[in-house]
This record gives C-alpha cells, structure tokens and sequence, in this order.
C-alpha cells in the first residue's frame, strides 16, 4: 500500500481526528512525529497544501475507493 497523505495512523483512512492532528502541527501545537504522514514532500513541517491533500484524501478514502 502506498502512502496516504494525512493517514495518521496508517488505518488506509484519513480521518477527522487525522485533520486536526495535522492543523495543530501546522500551528505548532504538535511536533510532526504526530503525524509523519502528512508531511508529504519529507520537508519536517505540515503547510496548507499537504493538508488539502490530506481533506481530498478524506473525501476519496486515499484514491482507494
């Protein structure tokens, strides 16, 4: 299986609890290692376009439907 973007906890989902994870990183709430999956160019932060991603990524259950 492939990496999705913002699957948080490798569960082949992204889910709510995921987005936020992924937001409070972003705002320097959380340090990354929450949430290694959604930094997806592997640059150590988490920035609004990974998390577009990882909300169409919710939408479509990671391309997988």
């Amino acid at each position: 299986m492939g990496l999705c973007v913002g699957d948080c906890h490798d569960s082949g989902a992204v889910t709510i609890a995921d987005l936020i994870t992924m937001v409070d990183i972003a705002l320097g709430e959380l340090p990354v290692s929450a949430c290694t999956a959604g930094d997806a160019n592997g640059d150590g932060e988490i920035t609004i376009d990974e998390i577009t991603i990882a909300v169409n990524n919710a939408l479509s259950d990671c391309g997988m439907g």
